[in-house]
């Protein structure tokens, strides 16, 4: 049995549009709000969207900075110090163990200045980098 009259066939089901208003004026707020967000930001943020901008036109991006960023910095660098980093275009790492020492001084310094107020997973990090840097200075001639 099939209806040949597709008047028959629709059913009071069909999908209807219901327009609630409120919503406009929920944007508008929310645009506002952001446009207001955006000027406070962009007078204050001026000299760090410009470093921002140089940095990303090197065609590099910078990770946000954060302790752990700085922690793995002056890591990397006494690393790399104690030639366990290679450096692009030489085929064995340099030892500079003067540079190595400094490295390992300032995060002994770091450590001291933040005592009491890093979380556990911060101070976790400090100390083994600290420690780890120690040892490979340790274990490296020159």
């Amino acid at each position: 049995m099939t209806n040949s009259d597709p008047k028959e066939n629709e059913t009071d089901e069909s999908p209807q549009i219901v327009v609630d208003s409120d919503w406009k004026e929920q944007v508008a707020k929310e645009k506002e709000t952001l446009a207001n967000q955006t000027e406070t930001e962009s007078s204050s943020d001026s000299v760090a969207e410009t470093k921002e901008a140089a940095a990303e036109s090197a065609g590099s991006k910078l990770p946000p900075a954060s302790f752990e960023v700085l922690v793995s910095m002056l890591f990397t660098q006494g690393m790399s110090s104690l030639g366990q980093i290679p450096i692009p275009g030489q085929e064995e790492g340099r030892v500079d163990k003067p540079m190595a020492k400094h490295s390992i001084d300032t995060l002994e310094v770091l450590s001291k200045k933040t005592k009491g107020n890093l979380s556990d997973d911060e101070s976790k990090m400090l100390t083994e980098a600290t420690h780890a840097l120690r040892m490979a200075y340790v274990s490296t001639r020159g």
